[in-house]
């Protein structure tokens, strides 16, 4: 039953993205943006000095386009930011000062790949046994079909944001996790395999047509290996090294074979996990899982770098990371040959922490456009050097975890405080750093 109300949820919106009196759907791609933009240097220099524009206005470049054929450029939201798209008496193309709707319109307007920040993750999908809500990533993809945009799926198995039913024996015991740990009565590795591989089939065969690349698993190292209960984690605990090579990841290879089982050979299927762009021992620990699992037969198609970094980040090291998970794909194509060069890297949560050195535990904080100005350049040089692992097949996806400094997680990490991590301001005015990303890909291909 709850298929059957999700479909005719998909069809209703399907339906509301309509344009008024026809039964044609709105090209939002053309209709958001003024088709005689030139997306050249001396245009961008016009307009870069204009700290009045806004994200969606009709006559500001859409940024994608700057990087159009090259690499995609994608943006996480949450689901309420794209609920206009539901409603049928809005005109999503017309002047407004309603904030809401130009935050829906900057996301159809500036980007061709979408990510849910939050509703595709277990806890909200699987709330309790036998009861899955699709709802929300259902909306993901009518508001990717009204933009043209490719969609990532965000993400299948995390230590966090995932039910806590699935850990235990008894899936209606109202323990914490940690008590069932000290008391025995934590879920069987055969439970707990149950029920993710149940997940996994439902939530495939669900989304497997409109949702071509997921973050299967993620965040599931810790500094230099596996996560542990110390972690906060409790899937190696539970499932354990199966195979007995002395390795606790089995759970990893399960998620990987199901979700390839049920989503087909067609689909994009993707580990991702923070801090890859500077610590090495957390690099190492990815190369060899991912390794170790290519050669058992597990495809693994590539690594995302999640890229929560700070305005002080050290780029050629970055650099030299990218360069050693990117390497993987040699042992790839040697494992799976009929799929030779499918390997790739994609850049998965980018922002930018503005909170560093002395003003690192700051909170309130009025940010001057100097400052703005140093994020910008930073923004430009890193964006510079993703584009050197494009031209070389290695990059295919660059991805924004946030539409605007208002909306960014980091207002509330590692405490509540007003960073200013996006390319949008809290007023939704284009800052340096949006300019910077455009420029960046315009010089980078001159």
């Amino acid at each position: 039953m709850k298929r059957i109300l999700s479909l005719i949820l998909v069809l209703s919106m399907a339906l509301g993205l309509c344009a008024c009196g026809s039964s044609e759907p709105v090209d939002y791609k053309t209709e958001l943006t003024d088709q005689t933009l030139t997306y050249t240097l001396d245009e961008l220099n016009s307009m870069s000095g204009d700290r009045s524009l806004l994200i969606s206005d009709y006559g500001v470049p859409a940024l994608y386009k700057y990087f159009e054929g090259k690499v995609n450029i994608g943006v996480a939201f949450g689901a309420n930011q794209i609920s206009l798209l539901d409603a049928k008496d809005v005109d999503l193309t017309a002047e407004t000062d309603n904030a809401e709707a130009n935050i829906t319109k900057s996301i159809l307007k500036h980007y061709n790949m979408f990510v849910l920040g939050n509703e595709l993750k277990s806890d909200h999908c699987n709330p309790a046994p036998d009861t899955y809500n699709f709802d929300d990533g259902d909306r993901l993809v009518a508001a990717g079909k009204a933009a043209g945009a490719e969609l990532r799926g965000h993400t299948i198995v995390w230590h966090s944001q995932v039910p806590q039913w699935w850990f235990k024996a008894d899936p209606n015991d109202q323990s914490s996790l940690q008590d069932c740990y000290n008391n025995g009565t934590l879920a069987t590795r055969e439970q707990l395999t149950e029920r993710l591989e149940t997940y996994i089939t439902e939530l495939m065969t669900h989304f497997k047509d409109n949702i071509k690349i997921w973050d299967v698993c993620n965040e599931v190292l810790n500094d230099s290996g596996i996560r542990q209960v110390k972690d906060d984690s409790y899937w190696a605990e539970i499932i354990g090294d199966v195979d007995g090579n002395g390795y606790a990841d089995d759970y990893v290879e399960i998620a990987f074979n199901k979700a390839r089982e049920v989503g087909g050979e067609d689909l994009v299927l993707m580990i991702n996990d923070f801090n890859l762009e500077w610590q090495d021992s957390k690099v190492n620990a990815m190369y060899d899982m991912v390794e170790r699992m290519l050669r058992k037969g597990v495809r693994i198609d590539g690594v995302g770098f999640q890229s929560h970094i700070s305005v002080d980040c050290n780029v050629e090291k970055y650099r030299s990371c990218i360069e050693k998970i990117a390497s993987l794909s040699e042992i790839y194509d040697e494992c799976f040959p009929e799929y030779k060069g499918n390997f790739r890297v994609q850049i998965t949560e980018l922002d930018m922490n503005m909170f560093v050195g002395a003003n690192s535990n700051g909170t309130f904080y009025v940010w001057s456009e100097e400052e703005f100005a140093q994020q910008a350049d930073k923004y430009y040089e890193l964006i510079d050097m993703f584009l050197d692992f494009v031209d070389e097949g290695k990059i295919d996806a660059i991805v924004f975890w946030g539409t605007d400094d208002e909306n960014s997680w980091l207002n509330t990490t590692p405490h509540l405080r007003r960073n200013a991590a996006m390319l949008v301001d809290r007023d939704l005015t284009i800052k340096p750093a949006f300019w910077a990303v455009a420029r960046a890909a315009l010089e980078h291909w001159k």
